[in-house]
């Protein structure tokens, strides 16, 4: 929770909300604060493929501790596989979800990286089950992250790719 004179609207904000056995994310701007309460408006995320590969037993250690209790750092590991993704425009209780201040920067590469359809195109190279898919999958890459003009969201998915081996 946050400090008394903590966040306040036009703040940005990462939000871990449990559903169910795992958690969905929620990354958005404050658009207002009454008491323990916040009025968040941005995009859900729900990490589909996380969870699938999670309950095929396929995945656990890291990936059940990320999917568990996600933050800011480590949701990068939620969005390198497919996910549902929606529009959020709800209040969040501070006392049931965890709300956590990210500036700026931090939002516009996780919020960038979802509309940019990441998530897709990095589970479709992860996944790839002959040498040409994968080189498929390896090129549209290449093309998205060429295409991209934030410079940190650019920097950002270059640096994942290389250390997922796909660069």
């Amino acid at each position: 929770m946050f400090s008394r004179g903590g966040i306040k609207p036009g703040e940005y904000v990462f939000v871990v909300q449990k559903e169910g056995n795992f958690s969905r994310i929620i990354i958005g701007r404050i658009q207002s604060v009454n008491g323990s309460r916040v009025h968040v408006v941005g995009t859900h995320v729900r990490p589909i493929g996380l969870i699938e590969r999670i309950q095929a037993g396929r995945a656990g250690g890291r990936p059940m501790e990320i999917i568990n209790n996600p933050d800011p750092n480590n949701c990068i590991f939620m969005l390198i596989d497919r996910v549902e993704t929606g529009r959020f425009n709800e209040e969040v209780d501070q006392a049931t979800s965890r709300v956590i201040w990210i500036n700026e920067n931090r939002y516009l590469v996780l919020d960038g990286w979802i509309k940019e359809n990441f998530p897709e195109i990095f589970a479709a190279a992860l996944s790839a089950e002959t040498a040409e898919a994968r080189a498929q999958a390896r090129q549209t890459l290449i093309e998205k992250m060429n295409s991209l003009y934030e410079r940190d969201l650019k920097d950002h998915v270059y640096a994942v790719a290389r250390s997922a081996k796909i660069l």
